[in-house]
């Protein structure tokens, strides 16, 4: 008898505790239309950023953790389409349709931005559709879907209206102020007395071997990455890619790599001027070319064109070429080295 009450105990706390872990867990449900590709990139923002990948069956998937505080994470897919999503302990959200047209439910932000996207779908000017977002972010000024408006809407532009992004900021709350996204916003504003500061926006860029390039400021090494534009159609563009290659010798992959992004649409003639990839030295194409994001964010509008970036994704220099640019890896390294 002894033993059979130790056996109904055992099970019932093997219950219990399968049900707290279960009351924990954030659950993801997807059904989503139009995905190509086998595999979805999940951009956590908060509270730490770091990647994971969900593998969808037939545009179906469900994502789980269990997070200690308010989560933070972006849906990526391959066209470069993405979608917020808020998580927290117990909350079950699930969304449908597409990442360009989703419709979400769920707790907390996930409502809220789910209405806001309702707010706007038909709408058909841009100006409207900031009107309304402007509206959002005023009469929510504590939600982390604020962020992301904000972010979206009037950070992501080739010429920001930076005194509309800093009163829209103003009023919000210390924990919306402090995520991420908005940090991100907030590195383009002006600061008395100094230079205004200019950072990419988040890049979803697969390699050629499938995996996705990462953008993460964690780690130890301070590494450089030199943004290449060209074309294999632009005879100068092509030129200046193959004589960064003597670049790779000159320095550790640990304080620099090379990105070469290619404006071509067709694969065959873009592969035919590149080079094997290495941990330095990495050759990309999303075949949109001249509507690539990072371009219209720069408002580039010739070749060649290169961006020179710390691993936070700060602006350290454009267009900067043969012993300039060697000169100013130099320095930055040297940098690095008295800090230490």
């Amino acid at each position: 008898m002894k033993k059979l009450y130790l056996l109904l105990l055992s099970v019932y706390l093997l219950f219990c505790l399968d049900s707290c872990r279960q009351s924990d867990e954030f659950e993801l449900k997807g059904e989503l239309e139009g995905i190509t590709s086998d595999m979805i990139l999940v951009v956590f923002d908060d509270p730490e950023p770091k990647l994971d990948t969900i593998y969808p069956r037939e545009g179906k998937f469900t994502y789980t953790f269990s997070p200690d505080t308010l989560n933070t994470f972006r849906l990526v897919d391959d066209s470069g389409e993405t979608f917020p999503i808020f998580a927290e302990k117990g909350w079950k959200v699930s969304i449908k349709g597409s990442l360009a047209h989703p419709v979400i439910k769920g707790e907390g932000p996930n409502n809220e931005y789910q209405e806001f996207l309702q707010s706007i779908a038909t709408m058909k000017d841009s100006a409207q559709i900031c009107r309304q977002a402007e509206s959002f972010i005023k009469s929510h000024p504590a939600s982390p879907a604020s962020a992301y408006i904000l972010h979206r809407y009037f950070s992501q532009s080739a010429n920001p209206n930076l005194e509309l992004i800093a009163r829209l900021t103003e009023p919000l709350t210390g924990k919306v102020k402090d995520c991420r996204v908005l940090n991100e916003v907030l590195q383009k504003l002006p600061e008395k007395g100094k230079n205004t500061s200019a950072y990419l926006n988040y890049m979803s860029i697969k390699k050629r071997n499938g995996e996705y390039l990462t953008w993460s400021s964690s780690g130890t090494q301070k590494q450089y990455s030199l943004i290449n534009f060209w074309a294999s159609w632009d005879k100068e563009s092509v030129e200046i890619k193959d004589s960064l290659y003597t670049l790779c010798e000159k320095f550790s992959k640990n304080n620099l790599r090379i990105v070469n992004f290619s404006l071509d649409y067709n694969k065959e003639e873009w592969q035919k001027n590149t080079q094997k990839d290495t941990e330095q030295w990495i050759e990309v194409c999303d075949y949109k070319g001249w509507n690539n994001q990072i371009l219209k964010q720069q408002n580039v509008q010739r070749l060649p064109f290169n961006i020179l970036i710390d691993r936070n994704r700060k602006i350290l220099g454009t267009n900067l070429y043969g012993k300039v640019l060697q000169t100013k890896i130099e320095a930055l390294i040297a940098e690095d080295k008295q800090q230490k």
